[in-house]
């Protein structure tokens, strides 16, 4: 059995580039390096999470109001898929978000928005977060008791929405008027 010699000067051009790395890498210990790895590989896990729920939920919505809720979510430690459902850090627990309902409901009723939920301005994503945090207090007569998971969800859903309203709040009052 014969060998070729493109893979045997790749995988050395490979180990090559290995050593370089890790030469420039020891003046750092291995918990810099492992620590600094994990950072940029979670930034850019984060980044991608991001955009795609924002692209689900707000095709049309400007930057800086998918900057507003990305900010949003950074400081209360928010996790939302792309479906509504929110996810508690440790990942244990779910539920359903208010969001997702309300994509739900738009879908059965065959509108053709479903994906566009917080409009094309500041006032369109004011009006949706409004109407989610008014239907986190105000839940449907008859519905489920909560256990107390459900409800600490529940309490972490609606501050990421009091946050990202005072976000959006502040950036309209920054547009000037015309």
């Amino acid at each position: 059995m014969q060998i070729s010699n493109n893979y045997s000067a790749s995988y050395m051009a490979s180990v090559n580039k290995g050593r370089q790395n890790i030469a420039d890498n020891e003046k750092r210990s291995f918990s810099d390096v492992a620590v600094m790895k994990t950072k940029e590989a979670d930034n850019r896990e984060v980044q991608k999470k991001s955009s795609a729920i924002l692209d689900s939920i707000g095709s049309r919505t400007p930057e800086e109001v998918k900057q507003a809720w990305m900010e949003a979510e950074e400081e209360t430690d928010a996790f939302f898929t792309v479906y509504g459902l929110y996810i508690s850090k440790d990942g244990k627990h779910a539920h359903m978000t208010q969001m997702g309902i309300d994509r739900f409901v738009r879908w059965y009723r065959g509108e053709f928005n479903q994906d566009d939920l917080l409009g094309n301005s500041v006032e369109s994503a004011i009006k949706a977060v409004n109407k989610w945090i008014y239907d986190v207090a105000h839940p449907l007569a008859g519905s489920p008791a909560r256990s107390r998971e459900d409800q600490q969800l529940i309490m972490k859903e609606r501050e990421f929405y009091e946050v990202f309203l005072d976000k959006l709040l502040r950036l309209s009052k920054k547009i000037p008027e015309t």
